[in-house]
């Protein structure tokens, strides 16, 4: 999973919101840009590091076997069975063939 953008998505929402808030409490310019900015900084972080624990998840999941690598490596013997089958089966065919 492409998880590069969710730092900027939540910084932009934050620092969306708090514009918002900001305005409508009409707050001074100064105040404005100290709130903007402070909410930018603990959002990018805190933005950062479910980005990280999304990777480490997601990189855990990958790592587990398929179903068909595990199923094939627990009784090998399957496996030759079904290859002799079909060795057997097409030599009947061809047998047959010859009847």
């Amino acid at each position: 999973m492409n998880t590069k953008p969710i730092p900027i998505i939540i910084t932009l929402a934050a620092a969306f919101i708090s514009c918002v808030f900001s305005i409508v409490q009409r707050v001074e310019f100064s105040v404005f840009v100290r709130r903007l900015v402070l909410v930018v900084i603990i959002f990018l972080f805190m933005g950062t590091v479910i980005k990280m624990v999304l990777d480490y998840a997601f990189k855990t999941l990958e790592e587990q076997t398929p179903l068909d690598e595990a199923i094939s490596g627990i009784d090998p013997e399957l496996d030759d069975e079904e290859g002799e089958e079909g060795e057997f089966s097409s030599e009947s065919q061809e047998s047959g063939e010859g009847v």
